[in-house]
């Protein structure tokens, strides 16, 4: 019988750290409120108010004191995880290069091509539609020696995951690259699963 005092104990002091710990992890030490409400807002009833705010947080509460060597098993697994994972590589970040060039065209070419039609009036009738403002700023500033260059590229955010196919358009200042007019961006499938 006092293996199950000490089991229980254990369990409830395991219990105190969880909490602790989240509480103060958590901005102005409110608990897991927020998001019960979150997913379910309207609680008018005092049953639901029963539920959320006394049978799940005692039943949760009693899950960790019975459960705890598990809570402390996935704990460590975690904590020696993120030890041995070696440091994640820094996240490139997509600049279009002269590969990726397709075509050049004008503003008048650019602006025929990308504008949207929408019968039901739901976007406005103009080159790209709702973001009309942002190519708008893009072009403001072209000088007159300046090239706009449609592009495509096969993008990998971190090595070896995460495809994805970028295109749009491309401001060349002295037949460099620099910035660009995102129009899709879409993931692919990973190569290396199949």
């Amino acid at each position: 019988m006092i293996y199950l005092y000490w089991y229980l104990g254990i369990g409830v002091a395991v219990f105190v750290v969880v909490v602790g710990s989240h509480w103060l992890r958590t901005k102005n030490g409110k608990l897991a409120g927020g998001l019960l409400y979150a997913a379910y807002p309207a609680r008018t009833k005092l049953w639901d108010r029963f539920l959320s705010n006394v049978a799940v947080p005692v039943l949760a509460a009693v899950a960790v004191v019975i459960g705890w060597p598990i809570a402390v098993y996935l704990g460590c697994i975690e904590l020696f995880s993120k030890k041995r994972e070696p440091a994640r590589q820094r996240e490139r970040k997509f600049t279009v290069e002269r590969r990726h060039l397709q075509e050049r065209l004008t503003v008048p070419q650019i602006e025929i091509r990308e504008m949207i039609t929408d019968p039901l009036d739901a976007v406005p009738d103009l080159p790209f539609g709702h973001l009309n403002p942002a190519w708008q700023t893009f072009i403001r500033g072209l000088r007159a020696d300046d090239e706009l260059w449609s592009f495509s590229a096969l993008w990998q955010k971190t090595w070896g995951k995460n495809n994805q196919i970028k295109a749009g358009y491309v401001l060349l200042r002295g037949g460099i690259p620099t910035t660009h007019f995102l129009t899709m961006s879409k993931e692919t499938e990973d190569e290396s699963a199949s």
